[in-house]
């Protein structure tokens, strides 16, 4: 609040601002009610101020975003972290946490609170929604902040890797295809090749349901359109190829996307063996 405050980067360091990060949102996290507004107004300060230094002498200091970031940080933690806040609750918030969500430091805030949610045992068990509102605030995350994808990438796969013994196989599977859902929704947000290269290695490694593998497949070939980038073929094409993939996606009649995704990549594009 001073007039000539020291300068911002003296707090933007990466273990100090997670240290903010994992109070203000992390599941089960106790923060001292007398230093909360404390670590709310720096981490939006962090965020949010810009200066222009020049010689060693700063000319000139903006802190235009920094109430409505503090208030954004502030309402999103108080919705997300209260105790008494349901599924209910946070469902009839959607459209304030859409809005806060689009501040960058809200959203890695958001991602912070979604891994210790989503990632409890028993979550899954107790959440039936075809779209959680935990995943549903993924995919706005997805949808907004390209330099967030690798980390909401690296979440799924670890949501998709993990077990669900106290669901039944049905149940598991229907899980994971939720959550191959929110990948299909990060390939069509931009984060194209990392998300291929991942089922890619799945299909190698042989470890993953492959209705899983065709489910993804069948919904990424609705969604495309050519032009089609060499990388994206030298990835996808493959799994395509692949008999225990293509010979179940396979339709009768005059639209089949899986013969002309192949017709057209032998068209365009030189293929090695």
């Amino acid at each position: 609040t001073s007039r000539d405050p020291p300068p911002v980067e003296l707090i933007r360091v990466p273990a100090f601002l997670d240290l903010f990060m994992q109070s203000l949102f992390k599941p089960g996290a106790r923060i001292n009610p007398d230093h909360k507004h404390k670590y709310i107004h720096l981490l939006a300060y962090a965020a949010s101020v810009v200066e222009i230094w020049k010689k060693n002498k700063r000319l000139s200091i903006n802190q235009d975003e920094l109430k409505a970031t503090a208030k954004a940080i502030e309402t999103v933690h108080n919705l997300c972290c209260a105790e008494n806040t349901g599924a209910s609750e946070l469902l009839a918030e959607l459209g304030t946490l859409y809005r806060c969500i689009r501040f960058p430091v809200v959203a890695v805030g958001v991602l912070t609170w979604v891994d210790g949610t989503v990632s409890k045992p028993k979550f899954f068990e107790q959440h039936t929604h075809p779209t959680p509102v935990p995943l549903a605030l993924l995919d706005e995350v997805s949808t907004y902040h390209p330099l967030l994808h690798p980390h909401v990438l690296q979440l799924l796969i670890k949501l998709l890797e993990t077990e669900y013994p106290e669901l039944d196989a049905m149940k598991q599977l229907k899980v994971k295809k939720i959550l191959l859902n929110r990948m299909v929704h990060l390939l069509s947000c931009g984060h194209v090749l990392p998300v291929v290269a991942y089922i890619r290695r799945c299909l190698e490694k042989l470890d993953t349901d492959l209705s899983l593998i065709r489910y993804f497949v069948s919904e990424v070939l609705d969604m495309i359109i050519p032009p089609y980038t060499s990388d994206f073929v030298r990835l996808f094409l493959p799994i395509l190829e692949n008999d225990s993939i293509a010979s179940t996606l396979k339709r009768a009649g005059e639209h089949d996307p899986v013969t002309e995704f192949i017709a057209h990549c032998q068209s365009n594009f030189m293929l090695l063996d």
